[in-house]
């Protein structure tokens, strides 16, 4: 079991299992009972992105919270990649026939916005919540010879908020993604996550049902099937269930009762997947400690993120020992937080010298001005990165190993091999490598344009 996905969407079987729907098939809603509570799950998608995700969507939303995790799964919930790498990690070939279907998938998973109704599981606090979210939040495409995707496309995709915390959260499901791939058709590939995913209940995330049993018409929903009545049910699920029977996932499919009442029941085959799966080993980022220090004075986290996402982790390291400066000196503001972030943002240097803001009281002690001579700034400088350093080695080795790796990834991740990747972070985790050290090295070849070099020298040590 070398793969997870994120339980809450595969339990939800967010993707209708068809591979074509009708043109008017934009909205689809299921009510059902978690823990003997009423529960709700709505989709609604616009007609001209093509109705409902259904088909290869699944797949394509699939891979992307894996490579998600393959990444470190950081704060920010985005995913880069190209679309050439989706579908290579998709099982897809690189033609223009698959380049559109990517397209069109992520474009109805930008669009399609669900609303889980007490029935998404926050897996911190242990308990059932509401979320409205689409799949994919932001799309940044970058293409090369008009506006289809092609081989060289770039991808920058930002996933939604609840799924990035639950996959932070380790509420994961095992997936076999070897098995996965190698069904042939994409009715089969759906119906076997839909199916898997029951098979592990909020809990017992690492123990896998020998049998599922469940009214037919219930499993329609579940499917995300239009039909209702159970002769078309079985006829759509026939090719999926003989597939499934064939490569041994399944045992048997059974119908118990008639009509209204039928229900179906599902014996797993002696198949890998049915042996409790492994505690999940995954590289998840922790917030970094700016992001931290930004929180300790009242800033929320998703402004923290963007911030740092705006100004960089060491001018923002600068402008907080700034503000402390400013606290310590005498000045009494209303509100820290607000004083803080208006620091960070001011571009007019309102705040060189400390003089009075409209924030800030006039009963203040004038504090030392900022350094000016290039003794002043140097000193300055090695006092931040010996923070940020500091900052980093207080985290534990693993995430240290994680960190730095993303770090890696995002700078020569397209000129290093991934087996590589992995070698090296085995390395750091193994403590053969320091991971401060690459950490540093990588940020360093990027300032200094030698990042060619630095790939190369990955690939001498770890590429063999």
């Amino acid at each position: 079991m070398d793969r997870f996905d994120e339980a809450n969407s595969a339990r939800l079987g967010l993707i209708c299992v068809q591979e074509r729907i009708p043109e008017d098939y934009t909205r689809w809603d299921i009510e059902f009972t978690v823990d003997e509570r009423p529960a709700r799950l709505t989709c609604i998608s616009p007609g001209e992105y093509g109705g409902v995700p259904h088909g290869l969507d699944g797949d394509f939303a699939t891979i992307l919270n894996v490579m998600y995790l393959e990444q470190g799964a950081p704060e920010s919930g985005i995913v880069h990649t190209t679309a050439y790498q989706l579908l290579q990690k998709a099982g897809f070939p690189d033609s223009g026939q698959y380049y559109q279907s990517l397209q069109e998938s992520l474009d109805r998973l930008k669009a399609a916005t669900y609303t889980a109704s007490e029935s998404w599981r926050d897996h911190k606090r242990q308990r059932w919540t509401t979320v409205k979210f689409n799949i994919i939040e932001r799309i940044t495409a970058e293409t090369q010879d008009g506006l289809g995707f092609g081989s060289g496309t770039t991808l920058k995709i930002q996933l939604a908020r609840p799924v990035v915390e639950s996959i932070r959260e380790k509420y994961l499901k095992p997936l076999d993604m070897s098995f996965v791939l190698s069904l042939k058709r994409s009715l089969t590939r759906s119906l076997y996550r839909v199916l898997d995913a029951h098979r592990y209940q909020p809990g017992l995330e690492n123990e896998a049902a020998a049998e599922f049993r469940i009214n037919l018409q219930q499993w329609a929903q579940e499917c995300k099937l239009r039909e209702t009545v159970p002769a078309r049910i079985k006829r759509n699920l026939e090719s999926a269930h003989k597939e499934l029977l064939e490569r041994g996932y399944l045992l048997s499919v059974e119908y118990e009762g008639s009509r209204g009442d039928t229900v179906i029941v599902y014996n797993f085959g002696d198949f890998p997947t049915t042996t409790p799966a492994p505690e999940p080993v995954i590289e998840v980022i922790p917030d970094s400690p700016t992001t931290d220090m930004l929180r300790q004075y009242g800033i929320a986290p998703s402004v923290a993120r963007k911030l740092i996402g705006e100004y960089g982790e060491k001018n923002i390291i600068q402008k907080i020992h700034k503000f402390e400066a400013m606290l310590k000196s005498g000045y009494q503001v209303r509100k820290k937080s607000a004083l803080l972030v208006d620091l960070i943002r001011d571009s007019t240097g309102k705040y060189a010298d400390f003089t009075d803001s409209p924030s800030v009281s006039k009963n203040t002690k004038t504090p030392t001005k900022s350094p000016t001579s290039i003794k002043e700034i140097k000193a300055e400088e090695e006092q931040i990165n010996r923070q940020i350093e500091k900052d980093f080695l207080d985290l534990d080795n693993m995430e240290q190993s994680a960190r730095a790796i993303t770090q890696v990834r995002m700078f020569v991740g397209r000129e290093v091999p991934e087996p590589a990747l992995k070698r090296l972070f085995i390395a750091m985790q193994a403590g053969e490598v320091r991971p401060y050290e690459v950490y540093r090295a990588v940020t360093r070849a990027a300032s200094e344009l030698r990042l060619g070099d630095f790939a190369q020298e990955v690939r001498d040590l770890y590429g063999t």
